[in-house]
């Protein structure tokens, strides 16, 4: 296997790659396809071109290496074109060894954008659709992986002045709205955390489905938001000391106490839905150590809790 091309980090740019992959890029595409878009390429220039010949395998073709200061980031960001999905594409990059833990794939946009249950997410360009290669973890760590990753990217987002929460076990909430998602795939032996936010827009009521627990929102109606590529590398940065500190504390009691702490809706009732079953009123007390959700159910009785392992909730 030949040595990682982007074991160096840095934001590259897949001008010419394999078509079946992903749709052909360039700056001037990138900045033509929104401002947030432009801003972006406009932070990166200039621009480095390196030829990667085909004993790289799928990541065979010229690719672009920012050479601006928004490009000098640790760990690797492959931004790609028009795709069916930023997992599908770092699918074949994990498969290549070439997207250890913490670097990934961002998208333009997708044609097969997907979230929990295999619903559709809409991609228009603006957004920020990732793949992000995420450390395998055994134990309490790995089970509570979706919470994990939840708690780093809101803590990421509250240093930048978002007081965004995690709605369990895998969405994004700032003021309420669901402003992001997230969605965890295990790929021949490693983890990959598919993560859509809505920077510029938001889907419309019409398009979410029935049951949705809370509207959706952009991050751009709470304050300024910088392009996909920039915010993109400032919340993977600062999800990785969030996720040393979940490392330090794991196996013990104080790793749910740290999640809690980021947790939307806690001490609220909420109304749970488990598969197709009819719902029921409980409130949120807590986590477990592998990430299930504790709750009590007054009707039941006192100190007659229970843990949701999978579900929805809805705040009342």
């Amino acid at each position: 296997m030949p040595q990682n091309p982007f074991s160096g980090g840095g934001i590259w740019l897949w001008r010419d790659g394999a078509p079946e992959l992903a749709g052909k890029l360039s700056p001037e595409i990138l900045a033509g396809s929104h401002p947030l878009w432009a801003a972006d390429m406009a932070r990166l220039a200039p621009w480095r071109e390196v030829a990667l010949g085909p004993e790289y395998g799928p990541a065979a073709g010229m690719w672009l290496v920012a050479e601006g200061d928004a490009g000098q980031v640790a760990d690797a960001v492959l931004c790609v074109g028009r795709c069916d999905s930023s997992l599908d594409v770092a699918r074949v990059f994990v498969a290549a060894g070439f997207l250890p833990p913490f670097s990934s794939v961002l998208a333009l946009t997708q044609t097969s954008g997907r979230g929990q249950m295999r619903r559709g997410w809409v991609s228009p360009p603006g957004n920020l659709y990732a793949a992000l290669s995420w450390p395998a973890d055994t134990g309490p760590l790995g089970s509570a992986a979706p919470v994990v990753v939840g708690a780093c990217l809101a803590d990421a987002l509250y240093d930048k002045g978002l007081a965004a929460r995690v709605k369990w076990p895998n969405d994004l909430l700032v003021g309420g709205c669901k402003v992001g998602g997230i969605l965890l795939e295990e790929q021949g032996g490693a983890v990959v955390a598919g993560i859509g936010i809505n920077l510029s827009s938001a889907p419309e009521a019409a398009f979410l489905r029935r049951e949705h627990a809370a509207p959706a929102a952009a991050l751009g109606a709470f304050g300024e938001v910088p392009g996909a590529v920039t915010l993109w590398a400032e919340l993977v940065k600062s999800g990785q000391t969030c996720y040393r500190q979940c490392v330090a504390v794991s196996g013990a009691r104080e790793l749910s106490r740290f999640l809690e702490g980021r947790l939307a809706w806690m001490g609220r009732e909420v109304l749970v839905r488990e598969s197709d079953a009819d719902g029921f009123r409980a409130r949120i007390v807590g986590l477990t150590e592998d990430g299930g959700l504790r709750l009590r159910r007054d009707d039941q009785g006192p100190g007659q809790d229970m843990t949701l392992l999978s579900g929805s909730i809805s705040l009342l």
